[in-house]
């Protein structure tokens, strides 16, 4: 029997043939149509109207089906369709009405349900599936039942929800009717055709226990039919094994007692011991450890070998202590107070104990190891998060195949920063980007109900926090933080949801905030009825035990004991304090990838490899770049291009910008190293400058030549990101934490794009060694440069960046390495293409790490401006580069200046015919300062005026980095010229002839008498 709506279209010929049989007592009708080869069509017999309206289309396929393979259809249809000539029949082909739903003769008594129930019974089940999430009891304050309710948006949609048997047309007399809702296979849960027969009264408490109670859900959005079916299946069926239902030992829920009650002794002993201190905790929260132990118990069970936690400040502590495994000892020294002496090894300032991250080993139930770690993260609250995405894909991509499932991603949010900041969005983008997915994040949203002082409905205008969750298609799940056992079920439901589809979760957990923003903070100030409400609250440790108690699991002693043993267990822990080594500590948690390189408290020791190539390496990377799979065909333009390159390498002349990066990159492969590039556009380069990936015109598929340079080689990855700075430089610079040995380069599209990223570089590229005590590597490749199209993709902000350089103009001359060990980041403007090749090189040449941020001009990334092969077989990164045209000997004016003003001073000298005594020097190295090569210039052009030159306006560039650094060098004898453009709000003009203008005025004062 037919379990399906079909198509309302009939316009074939078994249904014309089906339609003429001539029903008793009535009236014959013709069909009209306009075609002449359909017989004329009759009025089925009633039993038979299964054959019009929305089954036609259906049955005349089944039917067509037949007559090409008779096996291809039910054999119920094959017997009719084999009767040929239906429309001498003189009786029904069925011999009762249709009915929908299949039914046992030993049923026949019991189950008699119209379509018009079925209709009914459908539309009640759907909207328990669609809307019983908005009338789960998931709020442990309970707020629904006062006015509060009006500050969170949620109200307005809660209002117009109504479930209730009469809402679906059944009165109380059909209540105790016993109905089948069995009506397909292919959905799930009680809509699978083996669920039992129940009156209608039992299907709706069936529904409203699984959607109403204590747990709601959030499915319809799912697009993913099979896990719909998963889902469905594991919330509505009775079935032992669901983990959404099954009933739980009494050996675990000993075990969730034992974790609920160290959480709330956890934070109980840092506010009776250090009440004036902030700490963030999780009162009112506790319950997120009990979800994220049972969240890697199962986990682990499942394959999950590793997991990479990233979270805001709220329950930070307790979560490093519980889930992380970081030392009670060390937490609590770090509230005694770290002593300077104790940091001053690693030149570190540190940062809040509410930031820091650690690593450990957990032991699970099962006997398992599991990995653990949590990344730092400052105050910008959802910062991290794209960082937990990029280094937990080279966690996963470093482990071979199966990696995805080997290493789980967790982000815990807040509910007014996860539905607020915008990363948040763009770190879910990324995380379902294949050529950046993770296999599936828990994301767990740790819902106080409130912002600092801000209501629900000023923070969002959705129903939910996790909205966010709907537009990646991810199952959402609230879950009352006060029902540990509940929240244990849902976390471990996350878990196999993730490891059965690969996808992403959000879990909702509706908690409170049992203080203030902080514990100094008095929120009954703005929320006043709220907080009247929750100092009413017992703690959930003693929900918890009064529940136990009810159910005979534990008894009355037991819980007095279980305080006071976790109070002195805390206690006894304010005698190790002094014995905790922090130094020792910091050691300690340096993951093992990094332990070979040079941290901050081993200056003077470092060391450089050379950066040259051998000539057989650069005929590797010419041979790869050359070759391409059979039937594989370039753009003819596009081709012309990369034979020019080629040509180039073997020549060893005229090589370009994107020339020489083919030749790092090459080289670095060769050597072992993985080599990615991300950014906006990087395959093809925004400039059209590095043609990476290649298209197949012919037929659709991509070539990455250098990824196929040898057998045993490093894994060669460049992909366009989502249009996203914020989120793909934080995932790049997440996936470089991992492991220093892999070279990962971000590129903006243009310079300026890189302010929507400012977040990434002011608190983690620029600052995270000196706070964190962790080595930045990711490389920043930014286009910079003025040529008179506006101000908006002129200037990628050199300025800013030097400002966050932690060397000041005192900084002795160091040696070249050691500047480079000591400086927070590296800011260089090579202005070659082998100054750009050396650079690269050198960033895995050295045994330290610091970030790398490139500035390179868009207007020479061809010729004039090329090289010779013999500046890549030798030589290295010059930071100072004299100008070989002008002896200091015959220099009247000494210009120095960086970026691709340089070319341009050049041009003009050489049109003109002038400056034959003005020595143009460039500063390619900007930070660390060339201390030694500058004061090294100013000695040897001792009788020389002194110029500094820019495209910048005066505010803006190098200017203020550079003058107070030659004004210290001379003793202030000698004072710093200034040429470039006057002091702006703007970076540019947006007029070509302007521009022109400007560029000719400064051009002429650098050479003018």
């Amino acid at each position: 029997m037919m379990r399906r709506l079909l198509s309302q279209r009939t316009v074939a010929s078994f249904l014309a043939a089906a339609a003429a049989a001539r029903p008793v007592a009535l009236p014959r009708r013709a069909m009209a149509t306009s075609d002449s080869a359909l017989p004329e069509r009759f009025l089925l017999y009633e039993n038979d109207s299964f054959l019009s309206g929305t089954s036609a289309h259906y049955v005349d396929s089944m039917y067509q089906a037949w007559r090409e393979d008779p096996a291809s259809v039910d054999e119920s249809w094959a017997s009719i369709f084999e009767r040929g000539n239906l429309a001498d029949r003189e009786e029904p082909i069925l011999e009762s009405p249709i009915r929908v739903l299949p039914v046992a003769s030993s049923d026949m008594e019991v189950v008699r349900q119209s379509l018009d129930d079925c209709g009914r019974l459908t539309w009640m089940i759907q909207a328990f599936e669609g809307r019983g999430h908005l009338l789960a009891h998931t709020d442990p304050l309970n707020l629904d039942d006062v006015d509060l309710t009006q500050r969170t948006p949620s109200r307005r949609f809660k209002d117009m929800v109504r479930l209730d048997l009469a809402y679906f047309g059944f009165s109380s007399e059909d209540a105790n009717r016993v109905v089948r809702v069995g009506f397909q296979d292919t959905v799930g849960g009680v809509l699978n055709t083996d669920s039992p027969p129940m009156t209608i009264s039992q299907l709706h408490q069936l529904l409203l226990h699984r959607y109403c109670g204590k747990i709601g859900y959030e499915l319809s959005h799912v697009a993913d039919s099979a896990a719909r079916r998963f889902i469905r299946t594991q919330i509505e069926l009775e079935d032992p094994n669901s983990t959404l239902h099954r009933p739980l030992p009494k050996e675990e829920k000993l075990f969730l007692w034992d974790i609920v009650a160290s959480a709330v002794h956890f934070e109980d002993f840092f506010k009776r011991k250090y009440s004036t201190q902030k700490r963030f905790g999780c009162d009112g929260a506790e319950s997120l450890i009990v979800g994220l132990r049972a969240l890697m118990e199962a986990s682990s069970k499942l394959g999950v070998e590793k997991i990479n936690l990233g979270m805001a400040h709220r329950g930070r502590l307790n979560v490093l202590y519980h889930i992380i495994g970081k030392p009670f000892e060390v937490i609590l020294k770090e509230f005694v107070g770290v002593k300077g002496s104790e940091l001053a090894p690693f030149q570190m300032q540190s940062d809040v104990k509410y930031h820091l991250g650690s690593r450990s080993q957990v032991k699970m139930q099962n006997g398992n190891m599991m990995q653990t770690e949590m990344l730092c993260n400052p105050s910008h609250l959802e910062a991290v998060n794209p960082f937990v995405q990029g280094y937990s894909r080279a966690d996963q991509d470093s482990r071979g195949e199966g990696g995805a499932l080997k290493v789980l991603p967790i982000e815990i949010h807040g509910d007014a920063a996860f539905s607020g900041q915008g990363v948040a969005f763009e770190s879910m983008l990324l995380s379902e980007v294949k050529s950046h997915g993770t296999g599936g994040t828990i994301h767990v949203v740790c819902n106080n109900q409130i912002g600092f002082t801000t209501d629900p409905k000023c923070s969002r205008s959705s129903a939910y926090c996790t909205d966010l969750g709907r537009v990646y298609g991810c199952p959402i799940i609230h879950v009352n933080g006060d029902s540990p056992e509940d929240v244990a079920r849902v976390f471990s439901f996350a878990a196999e949801y993730r490891a059965h589809f690969h996808k992403s979760v959000v879990i909702d957990l509706v908690c409170y905030r049992t203080y203030g923003h902080n514990e100094n903070d008095d929120p009954s100030i703005t929320q006043p009825l709220m907080y009247q409400r929750i100092r009413s609250m017992p703690s959930v440790f003693r929900k918890y035990s009064d529940q136990l108690l009810a159910e005979g699991v534990i008894t009355g002693p037991e819980v007095t004991t279980k305080s006071i043993s976790e109070k002195a267990r805390f206690g006894a822990y304010q005698d190790a304090v002094d014995q905790v080594n922090y130094a020792s500590y910091l050691r300690s948690i340096i993951p093992d990838n990094w332990k070979t390189l040079k941290y901050s408290d081993e200056l003077g020791q470092v060391t450089l490899q050379p950066t040259t190539i051998t000539p057989q390496q650069v005929e590797q990377v010419a041979r790869a770049l050359e070759t391409y799979p059979e039937n594989f065909e370039v753009n003819s333009k596009l081709k012309v291009v990369l034979e020019r390159r080629v040509a180039s390498l073997r020549k060893g002349t005229d090589i370009d910008w994107g020339a020489a990066e083919a030749l790092a990159f090459g080289a670095m492969l060769l050597e072992g190293h993985n080599v990615r590039i991300m950014g906006e556009d990087v395959e093809r380069g925004t400039y059209s400058h590095r043609h990476a990936v290649v298209h197949n015109v012919k037929e659709k598929g991509t070539y990455v030549p250098l990824a196929h340079l040898a057998e045993t080689q490093g894994r060669m990855h460049i992909t366009n990101d989502p249009l996203s700075e914020y989120g793909g430089l934080g995932y790049a610079s997440g996936y470089s934490l991992f492991d220093p040995k892999d070279f990962v380069m971000w590129e903006a599209q243009y310079g300026d794009f890189a302010n929507e990223a400012a977040i990434v570089f002011d608190q983690f590229l620029s600052a995270g060694e000196t706070k964190w005590n962790q080595q930045q590597s990711c490389v920043v490749s930014l286009p910079h440069g003025f040529d008179g199209k506006g101000p908006e993709h002129s200037s990628g902000r050199l300025e800013r960046f030097l400002q966050m350089s932690s060397e000041d103009e005192l900084t002795p001359a160091y040696s070249v390495e050691e500047r480079a060990h000591r400086v927070n980041w590296e800011i260089v403007q090579p202005s070659t293409p082998a100054q750009y090749f050396h650079v690269l090189r050198r960033h895995l040449k050295r045994d330290f790490r610091k970030a790398l941020v490139i500035f390179f001009s868009k207007q020479f990334l061809r010729a004039p401006n090329v090289s010779a092969i013999e500046s890549f077989t030798s030589g290295a990164f010059q930071p100072v580069i004299e100008d070989p045209a002008v002896p200091a000997s015959q220099a009247r004016r000494l210009v120095l200046c960086s970026g691709q003003l340089y070319h341009s001073l050049c041009k003009y000298r050489e049109a003109h015919k002038i400056g034959a005594d003005v020595a143009l020097v460039r500063l390619e190295e900007l930070s660390p300062f060339p201390v030694a090569e500058v004061q090294r210039l100013l000695a040897d052009y001792a009788g020389a005026e002194l110029v500094w030159a820019q495209e910048e306006p005066k505010n803006m560039g190098a200017w203020e980095h550079v003058e107070p650094r030659i004004e210290i060098y001379t003793k202030g004898e000698r004072p710093l010229r200034y040429i470039g453009r006057r002091t702006n709000s703007a970076v540019c003009t947006g007029y070509a002839h302007v521009h022109k203008q400007e560029q000719e005025a400064l051009c002429a004062e650098v050479f003018a008498p």
